[in-house]
């Protein structure tokens, strides 16, 4: 269902006098995850949506393709030529200055910017004052139901212990056998997850060291590289619930060095990730704590502080962390100064990874990564799926103890 009277509410709260929601060919997913389109609709023409401030909203849809906004209660527009269209658009805007739509001024904010230039210039050509609709769409967009929360939480649970089994059998193989493969393991991942109803919309990151240095390498059966012993390695999994519409995902990065200690020059980066993902988790839990707001960018500035002030900085090629919805990179807030500048505030139900990395060419590649929820009274849980606090040195004779003091 679509929440109009929610919208009108934030329109009004933002000054804003409509909300215009355009897409061709499944090229704005904002929209169609706002008007709850089926994923099965048939939609290879321009439709629209005007959700005034005040009043009842227009929809637009050529005649060859009404179906897919049936569900939607509106006033109905309906064209067939390109001149029909824009008719429409301009009739249902009329009476409205400013409009909201899905846009970044300069491109700034990329993950809401999915109308095209040609229909912003035509906007602007008939008088409109465009603005981004990137603060509304926020609460529709990320903000999940207590059912969503509970499911992430159970997903990952799961994922965690997916997480731990594949640790144990790279173990298992290394001792038995000398040595695995990036493949095989990323196939074994794949297996437990069908078996714990988990599903991924990719395959794992199984990395050895240098290929680590890659954030999203990604092994395959023929170039695969072999784990032996001296090894480092990084797993990157995610995975939401099968057969759940909107389940949540959960996404966690973990690491192991495959010897009965961690040299130092694997330990040093890692426990500096470590640090940085930690300060910016805490930033999260103080601003929420004392009800004060919380931007992506600043998440971001906190973690990259600790990895710049230990050396590392030139290495940390990537925003710190992504929103989190039933799709992996969700259309909340980011928790980036760096690729994008997020000055979105980060809401109640939401959320959102944290993921630090640091990545030497010719070297090792290095991440820590964790899930955080804001839960809906603004309680903070950093690692729902636990938290890796040190390399693990998957071959020490007492791999259940010192797994047990590496995660929390």
């Amino acid at each position: 269902m679509v929440d109009i009277a929610a919208i009108q509410q934030l329109l009004v709260q933002h000054n804003i006098d409509a909300w215009f929601l355009y897409d061709f060919r499944h090229s704005n997913t904002i929209a169609w995850n706002i008007l709850s389109l089926s994923s099965e609709a048939h939609c290879t023409r321009r439709w629209g949506v005007c959700i005034p401030k005040i009043g009842e909203p227009i929809k637009i849809t050529s005649t060859m393709e009404q179906a897919g906004l049936s569900h939607l209660p509106f006033e109905h527009y309906k064209y067939n030529t390109g001149n029909e269209w824009f008719e429409c658009a301009e009739k249902a805007m009329r009476g409205f200055s400013t409009i909201a739509i899905e846009y970044s001024p300069n491109s700034t904010l990329p993950t809401v910017s999915k109308v095209d230039a040609g229909f912003v210039e035509w906007m602007r050509s008939i008088g409109k004052t465009i603005v981004s609709s990137a603060d509304i769409t926020v609460p529709f967009e990320s903000v999940l139901t207590e059912e969503q929360m509970a499911e992430q939480r159970k997903t990952a649970s799961d994922l965690r212990q997916t997480m731990i089994e594949t640790f144990l059998y790279i173990r298992e193989n290394v001792l038995t056998f000398g040595s695995t493969n990036e493949y095989a393991i990323q196939q074994y991942i794949l297996g437990l997850m069908a078996q714990k109803n988990l599903l991924p919309n990719h395959a794992p990151i199984v990395a050895k060291g240098v290929n680590a240095a890659s954030p999203h390498y990604f092994p395959n059966e023929k170039t695969a590289a072999k784990l032996e012993k001296g090894d480092v390695i990084l797993i990157d999994m995610w995975a939401q619930r099968k057969n759940q519409p909107k389940s949540v995902f959960a996404d966690i990065t973990w690491m192991c060095y495959l010897a009965d200690e961690v040299p130092k020059e694997y330990a040093t980066p890692f426990d500096t990730l470590v640090k940085a993902r930690n300060t910016a988790a805490s930033l999260v839990q103080e601003r929420f704590k004392n009800k004060e707001a919380v931007y992506g960018f600043e998440v971001d500035d906190a973690s990259r502080r600790i990895v710049n002030e230990a050396g590392y900085g030139k290495y940390f090629i990537h925003r710190t962390g992504h929103s989190i919805t039933h799709e992996l990179h969700g259309a909340g807030v980011n928790m980036d100064n760096y690729e994008a500048k997020d000055i979105r505030r980060i809401l109640n139900g939401t959320s959102f990874s944290i993921e630090p990395g640091i990545y030497i060419d010719d070297f090792c590649g290095f991440r820590t990564e964790l899930d955080v929820l804001i839960a809906s009274d603004g309680t903070v849980y950093p690692g729902i799926g636990s938290e890796q606090s040190s390399l693990i040195p998957l071959l020490h004779p007492n791999i259940e103890e010192i797994t047990k003091y590496s995660v929390k």
